[in-house]
């Protein structure tokens, strides 16, 4: 059988990095991927952010949607979107998909391609920068590469280099943030090198399981050849990149989070963002409204003491098929959950 881990185990102890944390004025709050797609959701959107003092906002954008025919563009949809949100008051992080029309991808999965020709893509992001460039407050390629990305690290290092000459070509003003990654490194490095083991007893799990076997037996064993590698690919991105800022997801398990922090800035000099965080882990914590406003709390409170420039919270609302499903401070109707009072009052 073949498991999954999933990320509430990807973000857990790491101990053995016992350093602290300098103090700092706390890092801007915002929200990634709110639902923007038309406007009715862009209205809402816009109205929840102001009630929740948000103004720092990351959504996405696909190369597929905009030229699904070669030199025939689509841009009104992005125009528009990207339009509503600044003259609401927003400062957008655009995160542009690994991904692309079928006339232009090779190998692909169902997150990213690799394409055949670098070139084609050029026009395709000169033309958006030229648009809607003015209007962004950053830009980045690719999300969690570590994990979607269709090709090798190396092929992705490449990607990023030509991405990062690209915009600064046509518009040198703009920061590039680094596709963020998640923890896979960290776990192995943790809990199959420095032998730490992870203290259960204040999540609320949904069926008794002993999670430091199931690391053990997955991790640490079973792939353990796949997370030496990442490990290295990290190292080697972060060195070897060009970026202005670096980014990482943190999930589920928030008395960690400075230690990671503070171990995925020493393999960088750049700035970091946070790009996502929150919880709960749908596979192991409980599902319930209640128990997620809890956890949200402490989420807050730890986000607020880390060394970062900003942190960018998962999600506005609930539904979609990203593997953090019912993280939303609505429902999927737009109702209010618990959880939203407690971001209120952060």
């Amino acid at each position: 059988m073949t498991f999954r881990v999933p990320k509430f185990l990807l973000v857990t102890i790491f101990i053995f990095f016992t350093f602290s944390l300098p103090a700092i004025s706390q890092p801007i709050i915002g929200m990634s991927f709110p639902p923007v797609k038309n406007q009715v959701e862009i209205d809402f959107t816009l109205t929840q952010l102001k009630m929740l003092n948000i103004s720092n906002i990351r959504i996405a954008e696909n190369w597929k949607n905009r030229e699904p025919v070669q030199g025939n563009f689509n841009w009104s949809p992005l125009e528009n979107r990207i339009t509503a949100l600044n003259e609401g008051g927003m400062n957008i992080l655009l995160t542009i998909q690994s991904d692309g029309p079928d006339w232009a991808c090779g190998i692909r999965n169902s997150k990213s391609c690799l394409f055949n020709d670098w070139n084609d893509f050029e026009p395709y992001l000169k033309e958006l920068l030229e648009r809607i460039g003015p209007m962004l407050d950053s830009i980045q390629f690719g999300n969690e590469w570590d994990n979607q990305f269709v090709g090798t690290a190396e092929q992705f290092l490449s990607f990023q280099n030509l991405f990062y000459d690209l915009v600064k070509k046509y518009r040198p003003d703009l920061n590039v943030v680094l596709g963020g990654i998640t923890t896979r490194p960290l776990i192995y490095e943790a809990m199959c090198l420095g032998n730490v083991r992870i203290n259960q007893d204040e999540y609320r799990l949904q069926r008794p399981i002993d999670l430091n076997q199931f690391i053990q037996d997955d991790v640490c064993t079973r792939q353990r050849q796949s997370y030496a590698s990442d490990l290295m690919d990290v190292k080697n991105l972060l060195s070897n990149a060009r970026y202005d800022i670096a980014d990482i997801h943190l999930y589920d398990t928030p008395d960690l989070w400075p230690q990671f922090v503070t171990r995925f800035k020493s393999m960088t000099d750049k700035p970091v963002y946070v790009t996502e965080f929150g919880g709960p882990n749908p596979d192991f914590e409980l599902r319930d409204p209640i128990y997620q406003a809890g956890r949200l709390a402490t989420y807050l409170q730890t986000i607020s003491q880390l060394p970062v420039q900003r942190a960018y919270y998962f999600k506005l609302t609930d539904g979609g098929d990203a593997y953090h499903d019912l993280s939303g401070l609505f429902d999927e109707r737009g109702n209010p959950k618990p959880a939203l009072e407690v971001f209120k009052n952060r």
